[in-house]
């Protein structure tokens, strides 16, 4: 129907905001100046612009006054508000009936003071009432102030944003682009539904399905020097891979990110071919992707690309979701578990010196499958998909149980499994504390301890992990043999969980004598030690760190007292799993071949059970970057004041 203007008496416009607007106090980056915008009209009597609402910023106009009504057009550049994510919620105003309404939106990204065809962030948005959309904010390498226009037209989308647009109404604003450290990824799942297409656009975010893999491709790669693919945001452990030209490979052999958690980075450089490809894997609920052409650095703190897997452990506690199960012909028996489970508690209390904290959660009333245990006893898959079908139908995901959660699966012994984890779930069929805090490391993201030869006599460094690594070779720490006695972690995977600081064990650079402390003594309290408990040393090729730690307390080894033991990071290493832990810990045995498996003991690790580097021995490092000495010892015996001192000479 064709539309007619009626003279009427308006109002004056209201103008409010509320949100998050620049404030004046913000260093803002300087606009051009004498920069002038082409004018736009239109009639706006009797549909208008009623608010916009930005990122949460909203900006209510309401009608226009009656001496601009038939102008169509309203300046509030005076006010700056910041642009983040780009999520957009338009409203008309209308004077009686309601029409649809088309909407477009420019930015002058070049800052020319012209809208040009590229600077259209949103492209005909209609609808007759309010309308919701996501501006295509591309990525700025500055914070960029500038000019925003809005159109809302009635006879479709204006074709410019200047000149006399016809029914509706033109605002101008000034925006800040790049201003504040929440541009980064949009957390896109909280607005929009999983993405179910194949092909990005560039700069926009879009929320992946929480299945997996997630195949996805962008074009245009070979216009641009380098592409950086960002993720965040959700739950969940993924791993991004990326190739131009082909499909990427999730052997790591291709461009891949595997840290733990959803912020992941990868860039890929000079692409000569128009297509980019993109895998997706891993637990990723609620986590969105964005693909910038151009760019040399991620988004948000995903900026460093870390090709490698997975540093450590991101959270300062854990919560355990406990699911107890029973069969018809073997009940569960676990009268103490809230009592062990308090003892576990404890243990990573003191393990942690009082900077991680595990709860559990017993709210879950024992399942009973109503079938007999035998059924399962030589069938172990057909178990565990049993026991996840069960867990999932309590509304917890046994892949995905959120953060800072892991899931202890726990029954009567179903054949003979051993206890075993992977992260986030553990299946603890024996039922003692120390059982639960080895496979708690399994399941926030560590192997085991291991060991390695070395000493006179003795060369590391072939790289034969088949032939070199011992499993449970570190028979010392609780991720080696001390599960059962609640040994205390190594220093190296205490690090995994950020329980120490630099100032505790420093990195040595420098030729001297230095003092370590026990640190096997620590409690809730911290490590009451009056000094260093450990030290790193770089390997003389710079790819490997040692820890150096002075332990006084194994119930059986006891002349740990008398040495100093070495574990080593990153040698041999080939994690391909990205939920654990990149770098393994290899405990050096410094005297090699002393005892003999088979005739000194039937148990086929006794050869580790003196690996410590004794007062008055030298280790030289393999790769020529030090020789270290333990050349005396002192303090209070069987205490935290327990010290040795540790000659470090640089080469």
């Amino acid at each position: 129907m064709k539309k007619y203007s009626t003279l009427f008496n308006f109002v004056a416009a209201v103008v409010c905001f509320t949100g998050s607007i620049a404030q004046a106090s913000t260093l803002m980056p300087d606009q051009p100046k004498d920069v002038q915008y082409c004018t736009a009209s239109g009639v706006s009597q009797d549909e208008w612009i009623e608010s916009i609402n930005i990122d949460g910023v909203v900006k209510k106009s309401g009608q226009p006054g009656e001496l601009n009504h038939r102008n169509g057009y309203s300046d509030f550049s005076s006010q700056v508000i910041e642009l983040t994510s780009g999520y957009i919620t338009l409203t008309p105003g209308y004077r009686l009936n309601r029409y649809p309404e088309h909407w477009r939106i420019w930015l002058d990204l070049n800052q020319n003071g012209v809208f040009e065809d590229d600077e259209m962030l949103l492209d005909d948005l209609s609808g007759e009432g309010e309308v919701k959309g996501k501006l295509a904010i591309p990525q700025v390498t500055e914070p960029l102030l500038t000019r925003m226009r809005v159109s809302m037209t009635y006879e479709g989308a204006s074709e410019s944003a200047c000149g006399d647009l016809g029914y509706g109404e033109t605002e101008d604003y000034t925006v800040l682009l790049g201003g504040s450290a929440e541009a980064d990824i949009p957390n896109v799942c909280s607005q929009e539904a999983p993405y179910t297409g194949r092909t990005l656009t560039n700069g926009k975010a879009v929320c992946m399905p929480d299945s997996a893999p997630n195949y996805l491709s962008i074009g245009n790669s070979d216009k641009y020097q380098s592409i950086a693919i960002s993720t965040g945001h959700g739950s969940g452990n993924l791993s991004l891979y990326a190739k131009n030209g082909g499909w990427p490979k999730t052997d790591g052999s291709d461009p891949s990110s595997t840290k733990s958690g959803n912020d992941e980075c990868v860039i890929i450089k000079t692409p000569s071919s128009y297509w980019t490809y993109i895998t997706v894997t891993g637990a990723k609920s609620a986590a969105s992707v964005v693909v910038d052409l151009g760019a040399t650095s991620c988004r948000g703190s995903t900026d460093t690309p870390d090709p490698t897997g997975n540093n450590g452990y991101q959270y300062d506690s854990v919560n355990i979701l406990v699911y107890r199960f029973e069969f018809t012909d073997a009940p569960f028996k676990w009268d103490t578990l809230e009592q062990d489970l308090h003892k576990v508690n404890e243990y990573y209390k003191e393990q942690s010196y009082g900077r991680f904290n595990v709860t559990y959660d017993l709210s879950q009333p024992v399942i009973r499958i109503n079938e007999s245990k035998s059924k399962y006893d030589n069938d172990f898959h057909a178990w565990r998909n049993l026991y996840e079908s069960k867990i999932r139908q309590t509304g917890v995901d046994p892949s995905n149980p959120g953060a800072a959660n892991i899931i202890m699966m726990t029954a009567p012994q179903v054949g003979n499994f051993n206890s075993s984890a992977g992260p986030p779930l553990m299946s603890i069929y024996h039922h003692t504390p120390g059982v639960v805090a080895h496979e708690m490391g399994h399941a926030m993201g560590l192997r085991h301890a291991k060991a390695v030869e070395a000493g006179p006599g003795k060369v590391i460094g072939t790289g034969d992990i088949d032939k070199e690594s011992l499993n449970y070779g570190n028979v010392y720490s609780m991720m080696g043999m001390g599960a059962h006695t609640l040994e205390e972690y190594n220093l190296m995977y205490k690090s995994y969980f950020g329980w120490l600081t630099d100032s505790e064990v420093p990195l040595i650079n420098s030729s001297g004598v230095y003092r370590i402390y026990a640190f096997d003594y620590g409690t809730r309290s911290g490590t009451n030690a009056p000094g260093y408990i450990g030290l790193k040393l770089k390997s003389g090729n710079g790819a490997y760190t040692y820890w150096v730690e002075y332990r006084t307390t194994h119930y059986r080894y006891k002349n740990t007292k008398n040495g100093v033991l070495l574990n080593l990071q990153g040698y041999m290493e080939n994690e391909k799993d990205p939920d654990f832990w990149k770098h393994t810990s290899h405990l050096l045995d410094m005297t090699p071949g002393s005892l003999t498996p088979g005739k000194d003991s039937p148990w086929a690790l006794i050869d580790q059970t003196d690996s410590e580097l004794v007062i008055g021995k030298t280790y030289t490092d393999h790769w020529g970057g030090f020789r270290i000495t333990p050349i005396a010892k002192g303090g209070v015996e069987d205490s935290a004041q327990a010290w040795i001192d540790v000659k470090v000479e640089m080469l």
